[in-house]
């Protein structure tokens, strides 16, 4: 049954079928071979995989328990992206997490940046109402851990006279801190081999087509590295939250578990709400954060976001008791402030990237940074450039999209409510929003598998993310280790406008480099 499904696949997923055009709309899954039976077996087997390789999450309605689960939904196949362009955004990584590791080590650009924004968030203005104290009291844990993931669309524009396609890369947003999703990369790529391998395909048609991902695995040791420089077997490694319960619960167990491995259970991991973290926790007066007497040696950001409408007093007061210890942070609050659309916005000006990189000899980063970027606008300004694009944007918002200055997905506006908000904003709304460009990326076939519900099979929009992991020294701009661990490719419809993996919009994926 699999061999003459086999075959079809292995012609689909070749550079030939792609360039030629074969997932057309008129395309129809019988159109293009597959058999209703064939590709029930592939999605069930997928589905049991998933549960044998943990890739899955608690239930929404029931986020309290863990022996209620479901998988992580995810693309049947793995959607193809230009190998040139993977190539190019993978080169680049490097280039942007210095570039952001500096912003985060440069205050007084943060505080520039966000000078009006502060004045209609006040998630920004308390962040940077504690930093500022801290700035003033002295980082006394200069050494951090930065997670960061570059998320790209691809375009083509075809020739008219040649008919060749020329693709290009274009940044659609940074995410730092807790980056969604890692933990579960390198899992779904064994779904994927799975499916190709039963599909027909060849051993080396796989490996050559599917880069190695270990996004996972590799945070877990970033952070064991981290907790080895302090050289003190008790120091306890802290797992911050805002909210006890998620649905993306196992994804934390399995840096725990990960953790657990790595350090031959010697590392004491716990997890603290951002409230309990305000109970329990003690700063002596060096400043060494304490659990019922043991140093916090790592504090790990996870799920804490931007904007967050989940912060009350105590939060904060943990974060910033957090942020002033000896601990160190996975990722500094420092950095958090760095990766928002605002900053996105501002390095799209002249100079602004290059503010960051003054070495002659680091031009060739800088210019590799540019040739990624989309086109930005901040609307803060009265001035005559700001009321044309806003005008512009009012008479044709189908080639914009309005974003919030918030984290975590989500918020952005799309199409005619473009125009009724930009009418309707004071300034220091205006202010909190950047105008993006609307990219129209490539699109292409596959299925969409989700809990309780037969696949999709649609035309798709894919969005590539590169992992960059760092560990650096904020006062000496020293970076102590680098690593690039692998991708992440996020899938949706291309009906829909946002994409998100928790709000059911959109399903994990891996490239298939052509």
């Amino acid at each position: 049954m699999f061999w003459q499904f086999g075959v079809c696949i292995c012609l689909l997923f070749s550079s030939t079928c792609f360039l030629d055009g074969a997932l057309t709309e008129t395309n129809t899954a019988n159109e293009l071979g597959y058999d209703p039976k064939s590709i029930h077996a592939l999605v069930s087997d997928a589905i049991d995989w998933a549960h044998e390789v943990f890739l899955v999450l608690r239930v929404s309605q029931q986020k309290h328990r863990s022996d209620r689960a479901q998988f992580v939904p995810f693309s049947l196949f793995p959607s193809p992206i230009p190998r040139k362009m993977y190539e190019q955004a993978m080169s680049v990584q490097k280039a942007m997490s210095l570039l952001y590791f500096r912003i985060a080590s440069d205050f007084e650009f943060l505080k520039m940046a966000y000078k009006d924004v502060i004045e209609s968030d006040k998630s920004v203005r308390t962040l940077l109402g504690i930093l500022e104290d801290i700035k003033k009291e002295g980082i006394k844990q200069p050494i951090s851990i930065f997670l960061q993931r570059s998320d790209y669309m691809i375009t083509a524009e075809t020739n008219s006279k040649s008919n060749e396609q020329k693709y290009q890369l274009k940044q659609i947003e940074v995410n730092g801190g807790s980056i969604g999703s890692a933990g579960c990369q390198d899992r779904l790529l064994s779904i994927h081999q799975r499916v190709l391998k039963h599909s027909g395909c060849s051993d080396q048609m796989i490996s050559n087509a599917l880069p190695k991902n270990r996004s996972g695995a590799a945070i877990a040791e970033i952070i064991y590295k981290a907790w080895k420089l302090l050289n003190d077997p008790s120091a306890i490694i802290l797992f911050v939250v805002v909210k006890d319960l998620s649905t993306w619960h196992f994804s934390k167990r399995y840096d725990e578990y990960e953790l657990e491995r790595l350090s031959g259970g010697r590392a004491k991991i716990v997890h603290l709400t951002t409230v309990e973290c305000f109970e329990n926790l003690k700063l002596d007066d060096d400043l060494t954060l304490r659990l019922d007497g043991r140093p916090i040696g790592v504090a790990y950001w996870n799920l804490v976001r931007l904007g967050s409408d989940a912060f009350g007093p105590k939060s904060w007061e943990a974060l910033r008791m957090i942020e002033r210890s000896t601990a160190i942070k996975a990722t500094s609050l420092f950095f958090e402030l760095s990766t928002s659309k605002k900053i996105q916005q501002l390095l799209v000006k002249p100079g602004m990237v290059e503010r960051f990189f003054t070495d002659p000899s680091e031009q060739p980063m800088v210019e590799a940074i540019r040739a990624t970027f989309a086109k930005l606008w901040g609307l803060e300004n009265n001035d005559e450039e700001t009321q044309k694009i806003i005008q512009d944007a009012i008479a044709h918002p189908e080639h914009y999209v309005l974003k919030p200055n918030k984290e975590g997905g989500g918020g952005n506006i799309w199409g005619e409510e473009i125009a009724q908000k930009l009418r309707e904003f004071s300034r220091s709304e205006l202010a909190a929003h950047i105008l993006m460009e609307r990219i129209n990326p490539v699109t292409v076939k596959n299925f969409m598998v989700w809990p309780f519900k037969s696949a999709e099979f649609a035309e798709v929009i894919n969005e590539l993310g590169i992992y960059g992991y760092l560990i650096g020294n904020m006062n000496t701009g020293e970076v102590l280790e680098y690593e690039q661990p692998g991708n992440m490719v996020r899938t949706k419809n291309m009906k829909n406008n946002e994409g998100g993996v928790s709000s059911g919009n959109g399903v994990l994926d891996t490239p298939f480099l052509y």
